[in-house]
């Protein structure tokens, strides 16, 4: 977050992570995007409220995108960025924002300097953008995603999405959120009761209860998140009064 935000004058912001691709769907290759998003997106303060995977499908994906980016504040998109014929998110992005689609000056630049004489016409391509997209940049490649509104667009390959992921971080700004994990000796439903009046009386906490069988027992993991840290304080306060408390599990 740029230093000169100040995150109390924020409000909480909330996103949507739409993973694109068949190979995913098929097991193919293994989705490696959605949990780095995720775990960065909640270290902004970001709350993710939905994971779509979709296929190749263009106007499958120009429609999911206008109704994700209807309900969000932040559209998060990976893969699809290719030189291939399935490679449609470009086009997907644009329809779904009712823009057209025109080459980007900066995207064109990169594509040179990377590819050199072996640019084909199929990569020059990669830098047919939505009109007035700009060209989020990685820290230690050529690679880049771009925006679009409130619609980020990320390469699929994890190596490029993830060092590309700090430019798009300052921009996606939001309320901070606070958690804490506790371990709880025994199985859910042993303390079930308890766990649900202690969420009564504090609704603006989320609990997560999370069981784990570990060395021939049951264990639980609860996980407490807020956006107002007093709140989430005074939870755990009632967490580690009325429940019986573990040490975390070794590594």
């Amino acid at each position: 977050m740029p230093k000169s935000v100040d995150p109390s004058s924020l409000g909480p912001r909330t996103a949507a992570i739409l993973v694109i691709g068949d190979e995913i769907l098929s097991a193919d290759v293994p989705d490696q995007n959605t949990p780095f998003l995720s775990r960065r997106l909640w270290e902004l303060g970001i709350l993710v409220e939905r994971i779509v995977v979709l296929g190749d499908r263009r106007g499958e994906l120009a429609e999911e995108i206008r109704h994700l980016a209807g309900r969000y504040d932040f559209v998060l998109v990976a893969g699809g960025m290719g030189p291939t014929h399935d490679d449609v998110t470009r086009e997907a992005v644009a329809e779904a924002l009712d823009l057209p689609l025109e080459v980007h000056p900066v995207a064109r630049e990169l594509l040179v300097a990377d590819y050199g004489e072996r640019l084909t016409p199929a990569e020059a391509e990669m830098a047919m953008l939505p009109r007035g997209a700009r060209i989020l940049r990685g820290g230690g490649r050529l690679a880049y995603a771009f925006r679009a509104g409130k619609v980020f667009a990320f390469p699929g390959v994890p190596m490029l999405l993830q060092d590309v992921f700090d430019a798009a971080a300052e921009e996606l700004l939001s309320a901070p959120m606070y958690k804490e994990t506790v371990w709880v000796r025994g199985k859910e439903g042993d303390f079930s009761e308890i766990l649900r009046a202690i969420q009564g009386r504090h609704v603006t906490v989320g609990i997560g209860s999370y069981p784990v069988f570990i060395a021939g027992r049951y264990r639980c993991k609860l996980v407490v998140r807020a956006r107002d840290r007093g709140a989430l304080e005074a939870a755990l306060g009632a967490i580690q009064t009325e429940l019986e408390i573990e040490p975390p599990p070794e590594a």
